[in-house]
């Protein structure tokens, strides 16, 4: 009999040990560590930190608890500059999380924010961001399309992919600014981009290589075709 309450007793104690290493694992696959963090980013955002601070709050923890992935996805959404999220477990029965931040293809100077090409603001979180061209003024949402237009053909040109540097609207026409090239562009609108592209791309082949010595403050690509420079 006594043996037989050892046993028991034993036993007892194997389940409970067993119940509370299993409990401790399933706790301990709420926290998310950075090598189960998947983070794709090019650049001028980085959210990994936030996220991570984020999963650690009680709110989150509960939701992921009750296996609640969704929700989590939902309200980590809300951060703007997250472009798509997926959390899940892990074959080691971790947390995991794939997510990638957006792409910002310019910098929104009066609000301090950037801009994706699908018109998504967001904050910046870097004290500078000179690579990205300036957008100036304040802008509509209608102008902003527009705007976008413009920047994806510079982007996607390989002469000016990297050297649009300021871009604004003045009395409805649509002015750019290019590196190395001190003078203001007028390209009425984003009609024919390419077209007027290739223009620009002409002028400033002829500046660079200092034909003469001609000072310009402005040149407009408004009419068809045509290119027309205004000296200082």
């Amino acid at each position: 009999m006594y043996r037989l309450i050892i046993m028991l007793g034993l036993l007892s104690l194997l389940i409970f040990m067993g119940l509370l290493s299993s409990f401790n694992n399933t706790d301990n696959c709420y926290d998310l560590e950075i090598n189960n963090i998947e983070h794709t980013s090019k650049g001028f955002i980085n959210n990994k930190e936030i996220i991570k601070s984020l999963i650690s709050k009680k709110q989150f923890q509960n939701l992921i608890k009750d296996n609640d992935f969704l929700e989590v996805e939902a309200k980590l959404k809300e951060i703007k500059s997250i472009e798509n999220i997926d959390i899940y477990y892990n074959d080691k029965n971790e947390l995991g999380i794939k997510f990638t931040d957006r792409t910002a293809i310019a910098y929104l100077k009066d609000s301090n924010t950037l801009i994706d090409i699908n018109g998504n603001v967001f904050k910046k979180d870097q004290t500078r961001n000179d690579s990205l061209p300036s957008i100036n003024g304040n802008i509509t949402q209608q102008q902003i399309l527009k705007i976008l237009n413009v920047i994806s053909a510079f982007k996607k040109d390989k002469f000016f992919k990297n050297k649009l540097k300021e871009i604004w609207f003045k009395n409805d026409h649509l002015y750019v600014r290019i590196k190395n090239l001190d003078l203001d562009v007028n390209l009425g609108n984003q009609n024919r981009i390419n077209d007027k592209l290739k223009m620009l791309k002409a002028f400033y082949a002829y500046k660079s290589k200092k034909i003469n010595h001609k000072n310009y403050k402005q040149i407009d690509l408004v009419y068809n075709n045509h290119l027309v420079a205004i000296k200082k």
